[in-house]
This record gives structure tokens, C-alpha cells and sequence, in this order.
């Protein structure tokens, strides 16, 4: 039995504290959930169940527990009660007409499931454990059908089911008191095994939504300060944020709430993902003056949380172009810190931050500004997803620190209630696990030609994401084995798919062009015999600056197959993610937060870019992410073959990753390493256009053996490949090459 405390003020509530001693200890040995103050259910007048709890041998309970003496409790009928307040008598509804509200509400969420429909009937319960059942019945002469005065009484309100329960009806009742049922889909029936890739996704997504304790934990609670949600993609955390917003404007309507996100396209799925919690428990929309959802940075066409602040200010934004001027490598923080400098005052009574690794630290040090007093800001981390760096970031760093250099910030220790102020997802449902090693592998490098690009330098960090490993601590050159269990990676798909199609496919062509029809006429396949849908297609390419021209060509290549797709952000909305019937081709950065049964990743040979390869590992891992089933992985020339190499060297690992642990100091230096590799190229550019300025006969009377060594120089470069044919051929004729 799970037991969770929706809101901290359990810590003090000494009653509802006593009354789940006595429950606990009659089904703590049971599968089932209990929860304090858990908002699925509400009387008229807006108030929880003090305890909601759903143990698979009984039916469901729903309990109010009387924190009045005996003394207080003046009169006594079947609508009201009179009690005495701090010396005042006043008049309160009956708890049993409320607790009658909490009976209906919940019995009407199980009816509402077929799977169900008439197996459950919701307990009531009235709780008085600082009063005695023989001093009540003597003072007023009434009983109370239900009542728990002691914890002798705890077997007589326990009721059984008549039939034992399924498997399936046991998931469904748990995904009600869960409120994940509006993640959960209607479809047909449909074989539990299929050769076909379009309905091995029915199936797939027709389970019921279960969330496990650590999701369960972070969607419930509303701590009353800072909280940290870190876990690898795939692990819910933007369903959770989203059910956290929910749950908060159903507890707090009075409070303000801001929910953001660094990428775009986000803004649809996670307006569409709050208002389907929301009215799950309140069957309204939510209140939108209350509920702010804004990209952080916004724009002219929509608000955005720099763009507030402001407006706010009353001073100009930065444009991109003027934010870029003053900051290349990332405008935004450019934005955030002239925000800073002027007075922000406090406007969100709570703060969720989707996306928080991809954001710089003036980002976290504005929200903390416009966060109120308790600043109880709840910030997502995608571990292993970060731009910059495979290590998080403490909380000093991110919010900074105070006159006395302690940290503004601080996660030490546990809310009152046992609400913890660090969540670590470990368990990752979207990828089946084939797919979120390679992706694992591939990010850090671990069978790289040049050895690994980034690593999680301690044992306790690959365990926090999910991988088991025997050792206490790793050595330069040791070999390394990290192994992921089965049961951290649930996603069931390849029990569910018995067809021919491999998880991951790769693809090698010698040009361009061959590889977008490839693509294209695979897509075909998959929408034409497959049965998959368009919008459950995402196609991104690793080469980003020529991803707007790669993405055109295709999207020709498919029309010419009748097939719609949409390049959200660079020829449509950039909003327009997953649109019915169309594919999706997308830029890394947009695809960031989005996920697809079936992935299509266009210039892979792009991971070796002389430059780039730490932030291409990046984005790679990103692509490979997405994915909730099948991964088709494409490219050209020889380092698409390496590319190829490199995937089947880590596929014939899996579940294992073996790879020997590198000088983690060369690992830290990389950055300066591509700093110098970005030079050399400048300065390689430069050479070779000095070259094809210089007159030919110069370069013909240049001494001999320098001539030589420069053949030999350009020809070690891969036969001047990393030219193109243009260049090639005139530096070639200017040096009397043929």
C-alpha cells in the first residue's frame, strides 16, 4: 500500500495523522493507493476527503475525520450541526452531507469507466478519533453509520468485493483514484500481438495509464517552496507538470499559476494536457486568468515570460537580432539579464518550468523575481538532454545567493508531510529500452572513433538514471559494464510487435537526393501497407543549417505520394506539432519535447562534424528520444558507414553498455577542444581561399616539396572531400593536380 500526502499541512493534521495509523495497519500489506487531501473528488463547497483510500480486497473509501472535542459539538441533526468556534457558536453543515458529496463524486469517476461500471461502491466514513463512540451516543442520542472512533473499528467499514478482480479492472480503478485516466485512449479491439506497425501503436497506446509512486508523488504533491523533477526522456515529467498545474487550480483557485517551457511547440500540448486534468476534476476549463501558459520567451503574436516581465517593466524587449548582437551563442540570455536589471516584482504564487535544462541561469534567476515570498518554483530536468553539459546544476548556481553567499535556494532535506524536495524519476516509458540505450550510447560517445565526448563520471549518476552498476567508483581504463533493467525501461512493444520490422533500421546512400526518397518512399510504406498514421511520424534532420532545405525537398518528395506533412517553425507555426494527417518534419530543437511511434532521423553523418560533434551527440540522443517505438536512421558518404558501425557495436551490447572509462579531465576539456577545432577551420577556410586568390604560376614555382607536403596534407583530409567539388577542382588545376 502507497500512501501520499497531497498537500503538507499532514505534517501537523494530528487527527487525519491517528485515523491513517489505524487504516495503514489493516492494509498496508495490500496492492492499493491511499492519499490525504486528494483532490479527484470535492463537496459542493470545495473541500477534499481528508483520506481517499483504494485497496484491491475492498471497496473504495472516501473519509472525513472530526478534529472536534466532544465539547465543541453542541447539537446535532441529519443537515447541520452546531459547534462551538473559539467561543462563538455557529451553525455547519452536517460532515455526513458533505461526506455524501465525496461518496457521489467518486462513485461517479468509477461508473464513468465500463471496464468497471457497478464493480465498486464507495465507502463513506466518518472518523472521530479524539471522541468517545459511548460519550457521543449519550450526549445526542444518534449514531453514525460508518463511524471510526478507535482502531478496533477499522475491519467493520472494510468492505470486500463480491468477485475478485481482474488485472485489467484492478489498472483502471487504480488509473481513477490516479487521475490518469484522461491520458488513457479509446480504441477498437484489437489482437494483444500484431504484425502490422500501425496497430502494434494501437495496441500500445490502448493500456490503461498507470503512473508509478515517483510520477504518482510528483503529480499529487503541492510543496509549499522549490522542487526539483529530474529524470531521462521519456519519463512523463510534462504529463506530470501538467497534472501538478491541474492539481494546484483545483486545491488553490485563488492562486496564480505559471506554467513555461523552452520549446514552442509545446504551447498547444500542454494547454490541451491542463485542461484535461482540470476538468477531470472540476468537468470546467480552467480559469485562465489564473493559469498563465507562456514560452519564456514569447513575442509580439504571444506573450511570453520575458515579454511580460516587460511589459511589466515598461521597458523595450530585445528583438532576436539585437539579443543575438549581444549574446551569439545564446540570445535569451541576453534578454533575461537586461530584464534584471531593472525591478521585477513577484506576480506567480507558483511557478512550474518545463525544459529546465535547455535554460540559462538568468532564466531561473527572473522567475525567482516573479515568484512570490515561499517562491515555490518546480522545475523539470531532462538528465543526459542538456546543450551544455551532462552535469546539473545546484541550485546556487541556477538562483543564485544571497549577501551571506548561502544559497537563495535549497533543496536539503524533506517538507513537513514527508513531500520531498528532490524527485528522481528512474523508470522511462516512452522508448522501448533498445532504443533509450542507443540513444544513451550515442550521446556520450561511448564507442566514438575518438572515444567518449561526455560521461556520467560516478556509479550513483548512471544509477539515478535508471542503469544498474557493480562498482563503487570507476578508474581511467577500467572496463566498464552499466546495465538497464527491464523494469525501468515498461514500454512493451516488442511483445507486442511480432512483424519484421526492426527497431532500429539505418540507411547509408552515396548522395542527398537518394536518401529524401529512401525516406520518402518508406513513409509511403509505413501510411500506405503499415497502417501508421501521418501525424505519428516525425522525421528531423541532425544538420540543422540545412534542415529547412532538406525538410522542402522531402516534403515535395511526399506530396508526390499524396502524403500532407508540416515543417513546424521554418515554413509553418511553429505550434503546428503532430497535426491529424499530416507528418511532421522537424528541426531538432522543435522536436525537443515531442514524441512519435515512428522516428526518421535525415543526415546522420553529420554526428562526425568537425566542429559540432559534442552538440550533434546532443541533438542525436534528442532524436533518438522521441521515439516511442521504431527509429530509422539515415545518411551519406563514409561517415554514415562509421555511423552505421558505431550503432551495431552498441546494438549487440544491449541491455549492457561496455565501454572503458575515460580521463575525465579530457572529457572537461572538450569544450576547449572545439573551441580550437572552430578556430582550425577559420583558419583552414582562409587558407584555402588564399590559395585559390593566388595566381597559378606562383603556386607552380612554389618549392617542390612544399608542393608535395601540401598534396599530401589536403589528400590525409579524406581525398579533399571536406571540399567540394568546386574548390576541389581549382585548387587542384591551380597546383597542376589532376
Amino acid at each position: 500500500m502507497d500512501f501520499i500526502p497531497a498537500l503538507p499541512t499532514y505534517g501537523t493534521d494530528l487527527s487525519a495523522r491517528k485515523v491513517w495509523e489505524w487504516f495503514e495497519a489493516a492494509v498496508r500489506n495490500d496492492d492499493g493507493i491511499a492519499y490525504y487531501k486528494h483532490p479527484i473528488v470535492g463537496s459542493s463547497n470545495g473541500t477534499q476527503p481528508d483520506l481517499t483510500i483504494l485497496a484491491r480486497p475492498y471497496q473504495p473509501l472516501v473519509v472525513s475525520c472530526i478534529r472536534l472535542r466532544l465539547e465543541d459539538i453542541l447539537a446535532v441533526n441529519e443537515q447541520e450541526w452546531v459547534i462551538n468556534d473559539s467561543g462563538t457558536n455557529r451553525t455547519v453543515e452536517s460532515p455526513i452531507l458533505e461526506l455524501d458529496d465525496f461518496i457521489v463524486g467518486l462513485q461517479q469517476r468509477f461508473d464513468r469507466e465500463r471496464v468497471i461500471r457497478r464493480l465498486f461502491k464507495v465507502v463513506g466514513v466518518v472518523a472521530l478519533p479524539i471522541i468517545s463512540a459511548v460519550d457521543f451516543a449519550a450526549k445526542f442520542n444518534v449514531s453514525i453509520e460508518n463511524a471510526v472512533w478507535r482502531a478496533e473499528d477499522i475491519n467493520t467499514v472494510l468492505k470486500g468485493h463480491d468477485n475478485t478482480l481482474s488485472d485489467r479492472e484492478w489498472k483502471t480503478a487504480k488509473s481513477v483514484m490516479q487521475s490518469a485516466t484522461p491520458l488513457n485512449k479509446t480504441v477498437g479491439s484489437i489482437p494483444r500481438t500484431t504484425t502490422k506497425l500501425g496497430d502494434a501503436i494501437r495496441v500500445l497506446e490502448s493500456d490503461i495509464a498507470i503512473l508509478d509512486l515517483e510520477q504518482e508523488k510528483v503529480a499529487t504533491q503541492i510543496p509549499p517552496g522549490p522542487q526539483r523533477i529530474r529524470g531521462l526522456a521519456g519519463t512523463g515529467k510534462t504529463v506530470l507538470l501538467a497534472m501538478k498545474a491541474a492539481n494546484i487550480h483545483r486545491q488553490l483557485p485563488d492562486k496564480k499559476i505559471l506554467f513555461t517551457f523552452n520549446t514552442q511547440s509545446l504551447y498547444n500540448q500542454s494547454k490541451t494536457l491542463i485542461s484535461k486534468f482540470y476538468r477531470h476534476f472540476s468537468d470546467v476549463d480552467p480559469d485562465w486568468s489564473k493559469v498563465h501558459i507562456r514560452h519564456a520567451w514569447g513575442g509580439r503574436s504571444r506573450p511570453g515570460v520575458y515579454y511580460d516581465v516587460c511589459a511589466r517593466q515598461g521597458s523595450v524587449p530585445l528583438d532576436f537580432r539585437t539579443a543575438k548582437a549581444t549574446d551569439f551563442n545564446i540570445p535569451f540570455r541576453a534578454c533575461c539579464a537586461a530584464a534584471l536589471q531593472g525591478r521585477i516584482e513577484p506576480e506567480y504564487d507558483f511557478v512550474l518550468v518545463d525544459e529546465a535544462q535547455d535554460f540559462p541561469k538568468e532564466f531561473f534567476q527572473l522567475l525567482y523575481k516573479v515568484a512570490a515570498k515561499e517562491h515555490a518554483i518546480f522545475w523539470a530536468y531532462d538528465e543526459l538532454q542538456s546543450l551544455a553539459s551532462v552535469e546539473m546544476p545546484d541550485t546556487a548556481e541556477l538562483f543564485g545567493r544571497d549577501t551571506n553567499g548561502a544559497p537563495l535556494l535549497s533543496l536539503e532535506g524533506d517538507y513537513a508531510g514527508g513531500i520531498e524536495k528532490d524527485f528522481v524519476l528512474h523508470k522511462s516509458y516512452r522508448s522501448p529500452m533498445k532504443i533509450l540505450v542507443l540513444g544513451h550510447a550515442i550521446g556520450l560517445g561511448i564507442h566514438s572513433p575518438n572515444g567518449p565526448v561526455q560521461m556520467l563520471g560516478r556509479p550513483d549518476s548512471w544509477r539515478s538514471v535508471g542503469y544498474e552498476v557493480d562498482v563503487d567508483e570507476f578508474v581511467e581504463g577500467q572496463a566498464v559494464v552499466v546495465t538497464r533493467p527491464l523494469e525501468n525501461s515498461p514500454n512493451p512493444l516488442e511483445s507486442i510487435y511480432t512483424g519484421d520490422e526492426p527497431l532500429v533500421t539505418t540507411a547509408a546512400f552515396d548522395d542527398r537526393s537518394t536518401e529524401l526518397d529512401w525516406v520518402a518512399e518508406s513513409i509511403r510504406k509505413d501510411v500506405r501497407e503499415q497502417g501508421v498514421a501521418p501525424e505519428e511520424i516525425i522525421v528531423i534532420s541532425l544538420d540543422s543549417p540545412r534542415a529547412k532545405k532538406l525538410m522542402s525537398s522531402l516534403q515535395m518528395r511526399l506530396q508526390g505520394h499524396s502524403i500532407a506533412s508540416t515543417i513546424p517553425g521554418l515554413v509553418d507555426g511553429s505550434a503546428e506539432f503532430g497535426e491529424q494527417g499530416r507528418v511532421t518534419l522537424s528541426t531538432v530543437f522543435r522536436a525537443k519535447g515531442n514524441e512519435a511511434p515512428v522516428v526518421y532521423i535525415l543526415s546522420f553523418d553529420s554526428l562526425y562534424d568537425y566542429v559540432q560533434e559534442i552538440e550533434n551527440r546532443n541533438r542525436a540522443f534528442t532524436c533518438i528520444s522521441r521515439s516511442k517505438g521504431w527509429v530509422r536512421i539515415t545518411g551519406t558518404g563514409p561517415n554514415m558507414v562509421r555511423a552505421q558501425n558505431e550503432i551495431n557495436t552498441i546494438l549487440n551490447d544491449i541491455p549492457s553498455l561496455r565501454f572503458v572509462f575515460p580521463n575525465m579531465q579530457r572529457i572537461h576539456n572538450l569544450d576547449a577542444e572545439t573551441s580550437r577545432r572552430r578556430r582550425e577551420l577559420k583558419r583552414a577556410k582562409e587558407a584555402a581561399t588564399g590559395l585559390l586568390d593566388t595566381d597559378g604560376e606562383a603556386l607552380k614555382n612554389l618549392d617542390p616539396k612544399l608542393q608535395q607536403q601540401l598534396f599530401k596534407k589536403l589528400f590525409e583530409a579524406d581525398g579533399l572531400k571536406g571540399l567540394s567539388d568546386e574548390v576541389r577542382k581549382e585548387l587542384l588545376k591551380s597546383l597542376g593536380g589532376k
